[in-house]
């Protein structure tokens, strides 16, 4: 199943949302997970896009930079399909539901 680009920017609303009720709490690794799959799914698939590494400094930034660079093999449809499942895993039924509309 591909999930249309209308479809995941309704599931990257749901996820935002801090309103939207989880199935289960979600770990950091998780949350980074999301952020790296959001950036591959809509900035671009190419390396050039990124910019550079964060210093040592910033260690938030340097963990979101490599959840992003983690996602540097997947196409954008991949990895739009990839925070489906994940936010299907997290979510459930709100997620479900935007995915049976489609």
């Amino acid at each position: 199943m591909t999930v249309s680009e209308g479809t995941f920017e309704k599931i990257a609303i749901l996820v935002g949302d801090k309103k939207t009720p989880m199935a289960r709490p979600s770990t950091h690794a998780e949350k980074l997970k999301l952020y790296g799959l959001y950036k591959q799914a809509t900035v671009s698939d190419s390396a050039n896009q990124r910019p550079k590494r964060p210093g040592m400094f910033n260690i938030d930034g340097r963990m979101r930079w490599d959840a992003w660079a983690a996602c540097d093999d997947m196409s954008q449809e991949d990895a739009r399909q990839a925070y489906a499942g994940l936010a299907k895993e997290l979510i459930g039924k709100p997620v479900e539901d935007v995915l049976a509309s489609e």
